[in-house]
């Protein structure tokens, strides 16, 4: 169920619901994909989980998060660590009085830390509700994609994978790099809060082939929404054994 699409009478007083947080971003994704990358990569994950959590409410993505490390890239826009920590409590706050569990998710790496630190230091004052973070690229799922990537390593940001997830999510939206554009490694890229001063067209890739596909997008988004799925039945088994 979308949050968005249901009326205040769909709620029941003496029931409690599962809510779903999703986080993406508006920021730079190099010259080949569209500001708003993590946001339509959560929203189709989501769609192809949702259907088979039936109880579960999901909210609107978060489409303006903690993305401060794009700035000198126009068009990223970004909210300050504290301020998303605000809004999350907030966010939760609001839904407390309904809710027997929140669970957080974000594609975007960037909120990551936020959201762990968040969860750490509100999980208790929620009480009795649930309040968890669920991964979505366990090293599992990381190793299988560096297979479909024929084996090199999965980028972190604008490369193969988002690439080809993006094709499987809206085509429209994507420009698929020439075979002899140029690729520059660069390790540790996330030690700065700067990215335009190492990489100067925001993509790091350090798979030295480009291996763009639709169907390599497809399965990288199946197996996020099969991550994001089980680890919701996880949480709804935990709180049936309560």
């Amino acid at each position: 169920m979308y949050l968005e699409q249901m009326k205040t009478t769909d709620f029941k007083s003496d029931e409690k619901y599962t809510f779903v947080i999703p986080m993406g971003a508006t920021e730079q994704h190099g010259p080949f994909l569209p500001l708003g990358t993590d946001s339509f990569i959560q929203d189709k994950i989501i769609e192809l989980a949702e259907t088979s959590l039936p109880n579960v409410i999901f909210l609107p993505t978060l489409r303006i998060t903690c993305s401060k490390e794009h700035q000198g890239f126009p068009g990223s826009v970004w909210i300050e660590k504290d301020a998303m920590e605000l809004i999350l409590k907030n966010i939760c706050e609001s839904l407390a009085p309904q809710a027997k569990n929140i669970a957080i998710v974000s594609w975007h790496g960037g909120n990551i830390s936020t959201v762990n630190r968040f969860v750490e230091k509100y999980k208790t004052s929620f009480r009795p509700l649930r309040l968890e973070y669920i991964q979505m690229d366990s090293e599992e799922t990381l190793e299988k994609t560096r297979a479909l990537l024929r084996g090199g390593p999965v980028d972190e940001h604008a490369g193969n994978s988002e690439i080809s997830m993006m094709l499987a999510c809206d085509k429209a939206l994507v420009s698929v790099p020439p075979k002899d554009y140029p690729k520059q490694t660069i390790e540790n890229a996330w030690d700065t809060d700067r990215l335009v001063d190492v990489s100067k067209d925001g993509i790091i890739d350090n798979h030295p082939d480009w291996i763009i596909d639709n169907n390599i997008g497809q399965r990288c988004l199946l197996m996020a929404a099969q991550e994001l799925k089980e680890g919701i039945e996880k949480m709804l088994h935990a709180d049936v054994q309560r």
